[in-house]
């Protein structure tokens, strides 16, 4: 019997929780855990300028998926408030740090990398202004 492939994916919102549901339509076998390292595994981005405007002023409402809905849709382990420490592409394992400071590591065949970024601030003036925000879509690296 074949084993199971093990993807890991280093990151939530909308890239890691993408990643997870299509991982899971292309291998229905495979096992899949993804490492959030904020409190949250997805949240609606798009959402974020609404927010910031006092349109949505509940900020629990952009909440679109919990670990639990995770895992009864996708059958994808979450860890939320887990930070990858590193990877050791040669040994195929990332290092991943809890919140409490247990640190373990996990072996992967698959790794999916969906960090996010920071945005990029020109240097305009204004541009540290109280009321002035930058927000970034960021796009999702695969490694193997």
């Amino acid at each position: 019997m074949k084993a199971k492939c093990k993807i890991l994916i280093v990151g939530g919102v909308a890239g890691g929780a993408s990643a997870a549901a299509r991982a899971r339509r292309v291998d229905e076998s495979a096992e899949i855990t993804i490492f959030e390292r904020g409190p949250y595994i997805s949240f609606a981005n798009c959402g974020l300028p609404y927010h910031i405007a006092g349109e949505i002023e509940d900020r629990s409402k952009l909440l679109i998926m919990t670990p639990e809905k995770m895992w009864t849709r996708s059958h994808a382990e979450v860890h939320v408030n887990h930070e990858v420490l590193s990877i050791d592409r040669p040994a195929k394992s990332i290092r991943v740090r809890s919140n409490d400071g247990w640190e373990q590591e996990f072996s992967y065949d698959k790794l999916i990398l969906s960090q996010g970024a920071k945005p990029i601030v020109p240097p305009i003036p204004g541009a540290d202004l109280p009321n002035v925000f930058a927000l970034l879509d960021a796009p999702t690296w695969i490694a193997s």
